[in-house]
């Protein structure tokens, strides 16, 4: 069943290889409202593209929780967005969204992608796969959350954390992007 979007107004823009988003209006599969990216009061906002079949996206669901944990009281918003095709796989549905968000105990916006129009504007292509924007809504950071997705005791470098960290401190991440590893999004 396609969902309808009630509204998606997308704008991505290349300024000195420095990605911008000007904003976009999705649902959010937790609240069934729409989401509207808004960086007012925040620090940052870190975009997830996630998924609830993906054995990688589930890997780094404890990993996402810790973040929110630490950062969101820090004023960094984290958003889930799933831009798989219910229509292929049911798993990836909206009210399989919502579950997986109450089953995993994480309360933060899971918005549904199904036109896969925020997908193709970022060209994100993998889940988990992360958008980090800073408060004027620039990229500064996307790829991988960290370097080791199927351990989180053998990570090396924390390239979400780190980024944030960096931002945090009103600088800007060494390290702005990286190979994001996953499954593709379909």
């Amino acid at each position: 069943m396609k969902l309808t979007i009630i509204t998606l107004l997308l704008t991505v823009s290349y300024i000195a290889n420095s990605q911008e988003i000007d904003g976009f209006t999705l649902k959010d599969a937790r609240s069934n409202k729409t989401y509207s990216i808004n960086s007012k009061n925040k620090a940052a906002i870190a975009l997830i593209f996630h998924s609830n079949k993906c054995a990688y996206s589930k890997y780094y669901i404890d990993r996402i929780k810790s973040l929110v944990n630490e950062f969101g009281p820090k004023q960094v918003e984290f958003v889930l967005i799933n831009s798989n095709s219910s229509d292929l796989v049911i798993q990836e549905s909206p009210d399989k969204m919502k579950q997986y968000l109450i089953a995993n105990d994480l309360n933060i916006p899971y918005l549904i992608d199904n036109e896969k129009s925020l997908k193709s504007s970022l060209r994100a292509t993998r889940t988990p796969e992360v958008f980090l924007f800073n408060a004027k809504l620039k990229l500064v950071y996307s790829g991988s959350i960290d370097d080791s997705p199927q351990s989180e005791g053998d990570i090396s470098h924390a390239y979400l954390k780190e980024a944030i960290l960096t931002l945090l401190d009103n600088n800007q991440p060494e390290v702005n992007e990286t190979r994001a590893v996953g499954c593709l999004i379909k």
